[in-house]
């Protein structure tokens, strides 16, 4: 083989390589963002299950069979979405 298809090869080579590192460092990056989003809405989650039903209210929430939902003043309002 020539110098300058050996060169050829290698420069292909040597991409593809780097696309494959590429993609999967920001795969990782996605997935660490994910695994931070999830950690903190758990952390949230816990902290929200010790407060009473009037704290979350105080804070414009209620509890739903669901989750919580945002308490508004121009919308239905927590008796509503507790029955």
């Amino acid at each position: 083989m020539s110098i300058e298809i050996e060169t050829v090869f290698h420069r292909r080579a040597r991409s593809r390589s780097l696309l494959v590192s590429g993609l999967l460092v920001s795969a990782l990056g996605v997935l660490a963002a994910e695994l931070r989003k999830y950690f903190r809405r758990r952390a949230t989650a816990r902290a929200l299950a010790h407060l009473s039903a009037d704290d979350l209210k105080d804070i414009g929430l209620a509890r739903t069979q669901f989750g919580y939902r945002e308490l508004h003043q121009d919308r239905l309002g927590a008796d509503y979405w507790n029955n």
